[in-house]
């Protein structure tokens, strides 16, 4: 018996041998699979980072724009102010003139609430009282001699 096992013993070991290379050799292709995946996931996701970033630089070119603008606006509003102020101190009817209160429904036209929010500016439009024309109310007849 120790005979056949010393003649069979090689070729049992090369077979175990064989089968373990087997093994590893499916192990390291499932493993190759897996890295190309997650080699495409990262191409993928720099992609998404290089689109992002050319999104964020556009933005942040635009928001520059944007504080110009505004700047601009600004710089408008202040050089208004100080010609109306201008015009106030060189002429006295103009200055009279500023100085007059407004008519009652026109002050009424300027007074508005605080609001905060679409809902709110909705809510305030449902709720206020309709102007109404200085020569009374509306008339909802057809014009004289209104051609259809």
């Amino acid at each position: 018996m120790s005979a056949i096992l010393r003649t069979l013993a090689p070729y049992a070991v090369s077979m175990l041998l064989g089968f373990l290379l087997w093994l590893q050799h499916g192990q390291i292709a499932s493993q190759d699979l897996a890295i190309k995946a997650y080699g495409q996931i990262i191409k993928n996701q720099a992609s998404d980072l290089a689109t992002l970033a050319d999104r964020m630089t556009g933005q942040r070119r635009d928001l520059v724009q944007l504080e110009r603008t505004q700047d601009d606006f600004r710089n408008a509003l202040d050089q208004r102010t100080f010609d109306i102020e201008r015009l106030k101190n060189e002429n006295p009817e103009v200055r009279s003139w500023a100085d007059t209160l407004l008519p009652d429904p026109v002050a009424r036209l300027r007074q508005r609430p605080a609001l905060t929010g679409s809902a709110a500016y909705a809510e305030y439009l449902r709720t206020r009282d309709a102007v109404q024309p200085a020569g009374g109310g509306a008339t909802h007849g057809r014009r004289p001699g209104a051609a259809d």
